[in-house]
């Protein structure tokens, strides 16, 4: 773009060294706008598919192990590899029991301020009893005065099996008091054959959609 005359007179009257100063300080601004970052996902892993397990196969990981960012906190679960049941998403899924009910979790970045939806597909391991699989999902956060935000759930593995596991979409949203949250999921069904879950993600929300959700 040509300059005015009266920027041109500017530049020309000021020492080499100041007009220099004076038209890499015009550019900044748009250098700037080209660099600016691109936001990254809040959660990772969402679909289990890290580690890779052997097709037809599960492995069971206990309290203290981890799943990619994920850490078992409690009891044990198993991630199951390709082609040992239908997965929601990609090839592989967890069950949120092993030999005994298992809880993970995951810490999130957050923006104090912001809304979020929890969205994951549901289902149960048809392999044995109860009918009945039960469990949460649950978002906390180390802010005093700022309960925990649960999500309790059912599945009932009646008619289902292991080719048509008949996953349901689940959802809840929570507001962030803490530049960290922590997603949480757990079964307290016992016996062995639990709630399963696949395709776990975590989005910002309008702002709006959070004005139900007290602190």
């Amino acid at each position: 773009m040509p300059r005015s005359p009266q920027v041109s007179r500017l530049i020309r009257a000021l020492p080499p060294v100041c007009a220099a100063a004076l038209s890499i300080a015009a550019a900044a601004p748009a250098a700037q706008a080209r660099t600016v970052p691109a936001p990254t996902p809040a959660l990772a892993n969402g679909g289990f598919e890290a580690p890779a397990i052997p097709a037809n196969a599960f492995i069971r990981y206990g309290t203290g192990s981890t799943i990619g960012p994920w850490r078992v906190i409690q009891g044990n679960v198993d991630l199951t590899g390709a082609n040992f049941w239908q997965a929601a998403d990609g090839r592989q899924s967890l069950d949120l029991e092993g030999s005994e009910s298992g809880t993970i979790e995951q810490r999130l970045a957050t923006r104090i301020g912001g809304c979020y939806t929890v969205t994951f597909a549901l289902a149960g391991n048809p392999d044995g009893g109860p009918t009945i699989k039960r469990g949460f999902a649950r978002v906390s956060q180390n802010t005093l005065g700022h309960p925990t935000v649960q999500k309790n759930f059912i599945f009932n593995t009646t008619g289902r099996s292991r080719g048509n596991m008949g996953y349901v979409p689940q959802r809840f949203r929570f507001r962030a008091f803490a530049p960290s949250s922590t997603l949480i999921f757990a079964s307290t069904t016992g016996g062995g054959y639990g709630p399963v879950i696949d395709a776990v993600n975590v989005a910002q929300s309008n702002p709006a959609e959070c004005r139900l959700v007290r602190p």
